[in-house]
């Protein structure tokens, strides 16, 4: 008697679904493109953000030079004559041979209104020029 399993006894051979190589060829060429396009856009947005950096370090190069230079002329004016003869004619009230001091008083002391640009600043920003530049002569 024959049985299902077939002449010799052994379970009859289901051939195999048959795979195309072609689908799993696109599947990895598409995750490939994507890594690549992910990669790209990485390597850009960080390209594009140094560049900014970059920007704004010379920039701040460039205020940190007007910055060295205009302490630099203050230092300059520091050293010079016409600072030691402005403290001692300001500060020690001292006067030349032949010079006459006058002091002026006013009643009521002047109150300077705040610019845009002072109210901006904070007060300690720039305190050396407060300190060492001449203040302006009042225009008799």
């Amino acid at each position: 008697m024959l049985s299902a399993a077939g002449t010799d006894g052994r379970a009859p051979l289901v051939p195999l679904p048959r795979f195309s190589l072609a689908p799993v060829i696109v599947g990895i060429a598409v995750c490939a493109a994507i890594y690549l396009g992910f990669t790209a856009g990485h390597y850009l947005l960080h390209n594009f953000q140094l560049r900014g950096e970059e920007a704004r370090v010379r920039a701040e190069i460039a205020q940190l030079d007007r910055d060295q230079r205009q302490l630099e002329a203050v230092r300059q004016y520091l050293q010079s004559d016409e600072y030691v003869e402005d403290v001692a004619r300001r500060t020690l009230g001292l006067v030349k041979p032949g010079e006459t001091l006058v002091i002026v008083s006013s009643t009521a002391p002047e109150t300077p209104t705040p610019t845009a640009a002072a109210e901006s600043r904070t007060p300690a920003a720039e305190w050396w020029k407060a300190l060492f530049l001449p203040t302006p002569e009042p225009t008799r």
